[in-house]
């Protein structure tokens, strides 16, 4: 099944999860599993310190990992459900919400769809929903988050159930960029997006079997990887030099990643 969750630990080893599993594991690069949680999780973050955060499904919480193995709630969201979670360059946690109550891809006025920037207990510190007319909404469905290492916030933006695209706010929350452009979004299902150390932006796309390699500011550059490496890549994972892709089958590769050739 999909890989739907992959978060690295340095470099080894690295959580994941499938869309039908109830669980989540860790796993070594040579595919041993060294441990179970039994938590229905969305998103899982390592922080500087590597603590183990999570977004719990079910129970509509933040949750931690300690470890030792030990799962504690840490705040709740409710009544949204927590999707896509990263931890922020002050400290904090960036985390993408959702409510239920309303069509999946078809939000109305009550719904709510938003990145919300919280202290590692909970406190709110800014939620980014709306553009600067406070009227349109930033978000279909967020899905992952990242933030880069020049304060952006790259957002992951679920509009069907075969259609992805990627928005980039500045951290004041103004509208930066969207990719890919909008004659393109049509045909692209991007759904999951990490930074390199270098502020540059790498982003799976599931339909065509791609990886791309976009620009601090949301431009295409090259593709990293095509359909001869990975065939349907639904989420990805950066530590230091090591990328980690989960596809729609349930295989993860494991790859040495270097600076691509820019010229």
């Amino acid at each position: 099944n999909p890989i739907s969750v992959l978060e690295a630990m340095n470099e080894d080893p690295c959580f994941l999860r499938n869309t039908k599993l109830p669980y989540f594991v860790r796993v070594n690069k040579s595919g041993k599993k060294e441990e179970r949680i039994s938590v229905d999780v969305n998103d899982v973050c390592i922080t500087d310190n590597n603590d183990v955060y999570f977004t719990d499904r079910k129970n509509k919480s933040i949750s931690r990992l300690s470890p030792s193995g030990l799962v504690s709630p840490v705040f709740s969201t409710d009544p949204l459900q927590p999707i896509g979670i990263c931890q922020t360059k002050d400290g904090g946690l960036l985390i993408t919400l959702g409510d239920n109550e309303s069509n999946l891809y078809q939000p109305n006025s009550d719904s709510r769809r938003l990145v919300r920037h919280v202290t590692l207990t909970g406190d709110v510190i800014r939620e980014y929903e709306y553009q600067e007319d406070g009227q349109t909404r930033l978000f279909t469905v967020p899905l992952k988050v990242t933030q880069n290492g020049n304060t952006d916030i790259c957002v992951i933006n679920r509009t069907s159930g075969s259609s992805g695209k990627l928005v980039i706010l500045s951290f004041c929350g103004s509208l930066k960029s969207v990719y890919p452009e909008q004659n393109q979004r049509k045909e692209l299902n991007l759904t999951d997006v990490v930074c390199d150390s270098y502020s540059y932006i790498i982003v799976s796309e599931t339909s065509k079997s791609t990886v791309h390699f976009l620009s601090p500011d949301g431009k295409f550059m090259r593709y990293l990887l095509t359909e001869n490496q990975v065939i349907h890549p639904t989420a990805i994972s950066l530590k230091l030099s090591t990328l980690w892709i989960g596809d729609y089958q349930g295989l993860v590769k494991v790859f040495q990643y270097n600076l691509p050739l820019l010229c």
